[in-house]
C-alpha cells in the first residue's frame, strides 16, 4: 500500500497497489498497458508491471513485496502460466484469457473475436477466392483462437468456399522457419487465388514468407489478413500486412474499470466484457487488382505510405520511368480510379481515423492528412459523405 498527501488538509490516504502482468508483445502490451493507465489515474492507483515473457515470475514472493490490493493479467502470450491460479483470494481480473471461464471464473476482458474474424473474412472475400484458409495458434483449444475458426469455417461454408485450417506442428512454436514450412505446405496444396486468415500478426507474416518462399505471388496468388495490427510486424513485411486492430487501449481501460469493481466486492465470478475492434488496416497484402500490374501495385502502396504527407499524382508516377499519363492510364485500368482519387481516399480514411478518436482538432486533421488548407479538406469530406467533419465526428460519439 502506498500514501498520497491531499494538500487540502494535509491527510495521508491509501493508494491503491497494483500489480500487472504482461506476456503479450510490445506494440499490443504497451496499448494494453497505457489504457490501463488511463483508469488508473482516475482511480488513484500505484501501477507495477511485470514482464512474465521470459521466465515464470514468484508470485508468492511478488505479493509478499507488493502487497497488492489487485492484480491485472495480460494472459494473451502464456496463458498456460496461469492456470494454477497462483493469486488466492486477491481481486484479479483477465485480460483475453485462455477460456471464456476466465481462469476459474476470474473476472475477465475479451477482445471480441467473433467480429474480429467477418472483419477479416469480409476482407478476404471481396477478392472472390477459389479457397480460404485459416492459420490457428500453436494451442487450437485456446477461446480467441478457436473462435476465430469456428467463425472463418461457417462464413466460408455459407459462401460455398472450400476451406482449410492451418494447425502448426509440435515443433513449430518459438521456432519461425519449422513454422514457415509448414504453412507453405499446407498453402501450395490450396485452389488459387487462396486467401488465408492468420490468428496473429506473427503468424500473418510467417503466411507471407511461406509464400514467397515457393513461388507464389502476393496478393495476386495469395492474400492474407492477420490480427492486432503492430506497426513492426506489419510494415516489415513484404508485401506489407493487412491487419484487423483490436481497441487495446479500451481492453486495458476496461480491466482497470472491472478490477476496480472486484476490489469493492461487486465483480461476479465470470463477470466479463467484450471489447469490439477499432476495424481493419488494409495494406498490400489484400491490395488485388483487377490487372495484375507490379507497377500499379507499388504506386497503391506509395499511396498509402504517403498519401498524407501531400503527395500529388506527378510525385506517384514520378519513380517508373514513364510519362504521367501513361502510368494513370494503367493504374486506372487496374484498380478503377484515377492515381489523384486514390490519394483522397487514403486521406479521407486517415481523416476518419482521427475524428473516431475525438482528441485532435478538425484544423490539425488537416494538416495531419495532407490538405493545403482546412478549407480544401472540409470541402473533400463533404463532398464524399455529405455531411461536414464537425457533424460526422458528432454522429459516431
Amino acid at each position: 500500500m502506498q500514501y498520497t498527501t491531499q494538500t487540502k488538509c494535509d491527510i495521508l490516504t491509501p493508494m491503491k497497489t497494483i500489480i500487472v502482468f504482461r506476456t503479450g508483445v510490445l506494440g499490443t502490451w504497451r496499448e494494453k498497458y497505457n489504457g490501463i493507465a488511463a483508469y488508473a489515474k482516475s482511480a488513484d492507483w500505484s501501477l507495477h508491471p511485470v514482464d512474465a515473457r521470459s521466465k515464470k515470475p514468484d508470485f508468492k514472493y511478488l505479493i509478499e513485496f507488493w502487497k497488492p490490493d489487485g492484480i491485472i493479467v495480460d494472459a494473451s502470450g502464456l496463458p498456460q502460466m496461469f492456470r494454477s491460479d497462483p493469486f488466492g483470494s486477491l481481486p484479479v481480473v483477465m485480460m483475453n484469457p485462455e477460456s471464456e471461464t476466465g481462469g476459474r471464473q476470474r473476472p475477465y476482458v475479451m477482445s471480441d473475436s467473433q467480429l474480429i474474424a467477418k472483419f477479416a473474412m469480409s476482407e478476404l472475400l471481396q477478392s472472390n477466392p477459389e479457397s480460404l484458409a485459416f492459420v490457428e495458434w500453436f494451442d487450437p483449444s485456446i477461446v480467441w483462437s478457436a473462435t476465430k475458426r469456428a467463425v472463418s469455417e461457417k462464413i466460408a461454408k455459407m459462401h460455398g468456399i472450400p476451406f482449410s485450417v492451418i494447425t502448426p506442428a509440435p515443433g513449430d512454436y518459438g521456432n519461425s522457419a519449422h513454422l514457415e514450412g509448414t504453412i507453405a505446405k499446407a498453402i501450395e496444396k490450396l485452389p488459387r487465388p487462396c486467401g488465408i486468415f492468420a490468428v496473429t500478426d506473427m503468424t500473418g507474416a510467417t503466411t507471407i514468407s511461406a509464400a514467397s518462399r515457393i513461388g507464389l505471388r502476393l496478393p495476386e496468388d495469395v492474400f492474407v489478413v492477420s490480427v492486432d495490427d503492430d506497426p513492426e510486424i506489419c510494415e516489415s513485411c513484404s508485401p506489407s500486412l493487412t491487419s484487423v486492430r483490436p481497441d487495446f487501449g479500451q481492453l486495458g481501460f476496461e480491466a482497470g474499470r472491472l478490477l476496480d469493481k472486484a476490489m469493492g466486492g461487486q465483480a461476479g465470478k465470470g463477470e466479463h466484457v467484450v471489447v469490439p475492434p477499432m476495424g481493419l488496416v488494409r495494406r498490400a497484402s489484400t491490395m488485388r487488382t483487377k490487372i495484375f500490374d507490379k507497377m500499379v501495385n507499388d504506386a497503391m502502396e506509395q499511396i498509402r505510405l504517403h498519401a498524407c504527407e501531400g503527395l500529388e499524382p506527378k510525385d506517384v508516377a514520378a519513380p517508373f520511368g514513364l510519362s504521367r499519363r501513361m502510368v494513370e492510364l494503367r493504374f486506372k485500368a487496374a484498380v478503377g480510379k484515377t492515381i489523384g482519387e486514390a490519394i483522397i481516399d487514403q486521406r479521407l480514411s486517415a481523416a476518419c481515423n482521427y475524428l473516431k478518436e475525438g482528441r485532435v482538432s478538425i484544423f490539425a486533421i488537416s494538416n495531419f492528412c495532407g490538405w493545403k488548407s482546412d478549407k480544401a479538406f472540409r470541402k473533400a469530406f463533404t463532398s464524399r459523405f455529405g455531411v461536414s467533419p464537425r457533424a460526422w465526428r458528432k454522429a459516431q460519439s
